[in-house]
């Protein structure tokens, strides 16, 4: 049996022209927090912003081409299920954005756990850098998480290696969403 000369125009010809559907798609794509609460970024201003399971205080900064905020994150209680004593890990990520609600840029940190005592808080302290668009326009700044929570009790009832139990951790997150 023979082996047939392997047809270079019937195997490229498909592949570019996928490649060529992707990059055209691309274009297009966007990030968006256009559904998140926004203030507008004011240098030297004190801020908050409320989502569903935290308040972000913070005030905003200018550090040569940086765009800065420091503040302190606080959980949300009331919203919280019962049994929820503890933060096991929470990621904040910060969103400077345009009118449109456009991400121009964003920066996030993860942060280890804390119990959720009355004065729990997370300082955080971030700086973006957007590039030269920042200049073209009203700024804003828009927060979003991912945080994990779970019981003290039910962790103690396990092995440290164990898994917690079903029931025992609640997860909660808002942020950016990819338009096209």
């Amino acid at each position: 049996m023979r082996a047939r000369p392997l047809d270079l125009a019937g195997v490229l010809l498909p592949m570019l022209f996928v490649a060529a559907l992707s990059l055209a798609g691309a274009g297009c794509t966007r990030i968006s927090v256009a559904h998140l609460e926004a203030k507008p970024w004011r240098a030297g201003l004190a801020e908050t912003v409320t989502t569903k399971y935290w308040r972000f205080a913070y005030t905003a900064y200018l550090s040569g081409e940086a765009y800065g905020l420091r503040g302190m994150a606080t959980p949300v209680p009331a919203v919280l299920p019962s049994w929820a004593d503890r933060l096991d890990e929470l990621t904040i990520t910060v969103f400077l954005r345009d009118a449109s609600g456009n991400v121009i840029a964003q920066a996030d940190k993860t942060y280890r756990g804390m119990p959720l005592r009355p004065d729990a808080a997370m300082p955080f302290s971030f700086e973006l850098h957007p590039g030269p668009v920042a200049a073209a326009g009203d700024l804003s700044v828009s927060f979003g998480y991912k945080a994990l929570y779970g019981s003290s009790k039910a962790r103690a009832a396990l092995p440290a290696a164990g898994p917690p139990p079903a029931g025992t951790v609640f997860f909660a997150s808002e942020g950016a969403i990819t338009r096209r």
